[in-house]
C-alpha cells in the first residue's frame, strides 16, 4: 500500500508540474516577439551581386542605382501611426503627446513630433520602445515657451530600419 501512494504521489506531482506549460507557454523566450515582415526580412539575404558600371565619358552618378534601391534590406513597409493624447500641460509648462502604431512590436524606431501654429514649426524626435502588441512612442514633452497662443496642428511620424507612417493631423489649442 505505501508503494501505491508513493507512486500516485509523484505521478500527480508530475502531472502538475508538467501543467505550468499550459500558464508561462514561453517561459524560455530570450527575445521579444518580432513582426513576420521583420523576422522575414532579416532573414533575406539580397540577391543582387551585380557589380557597377560605369560608361566612358560619363561622370559618376550621386544616386544609387535603380537596382541597389530596390533590394530587399532597403524596402520599408508603412504603418499607421495613431495619436492617442495632445494634451496642453500650462503647470509644467510643455505640451504632452503620446502617440503609438498598433500591430507592430518592434525596437529601434524613432518617432517625431511636427508642430505648426502660425508662421512657428517646431520638431521634436523621441525614440519608441515596444509594448506586447503594438510600439509606442516616448512621451513627447514639447516646451510650451515660444508657441503662439491658438490653434496649432501636430503630426508624428514614425521610422525604423523596417517601418514608416506618418500620423493624421490632430488640431490642439495652445493657452
Amino acid at each position: 500500500m505505501p508503494r501505491f501512494v508513493l507512486i500516485a504521489l509523484l505521478a500527480l506531482g508530475s502531472l502538475s508540474l508538467s501543467s505550468c506549460s499550459v500558464f508561462y507557454p514561453n517561459a524560455g523566450a530570450t527575445s521579444l516577439p518580432q513582426d513576420l515582415e521583420t523576422t522575414q526580412m532579416q532573414s533575406a539575404e539580397p540577391t543582387d551581386t551585380s557589380e557597377p558600371s560605369e560608361e566612358p565619358g560619363q561622370g559618376a552618378s550621386a544616386e544609387p542605382s535603380a537596382s541597389a534601391a530596390e533590394s530587399p534590406a532597403s524596402i520599408l513597409i508603412e504603418t499607421s501611426v495613431e495619436i492617442i493624447m495632445v494634451v496642453p500641460e500650462p503647470d509644467f509648462e510643455v505640451l504632452t503627446v503620446v502617440a503609438q502604431m498598433p500591430n507592430l512590436v518592434e525596437s529601434g524606431g524613432t518617432c517625431t513630433l511636427r508642430l505648426i501654429s502660425g508662421s512657428v514649426e517646431k520638431t521634436m524626435q523621441v525614440k519608441a520602445e515596444p509594448s506586447s502588441d503594438y510600439t509606442q512612442c516616448f512621451p513627447i514633452e514639447l516646451p510650451l515657451e515660444g508657441l503662439p497662443k491658438g490653434t496649432a496642428v501636430v503630426t508624428v511620424s514614425y521610422s525604423s530600419d523596417y517601418h514608416f507612417g506618418t500620423s493624421k493631423n490632430q488640431s490642439v489649442v495652445i493657452p
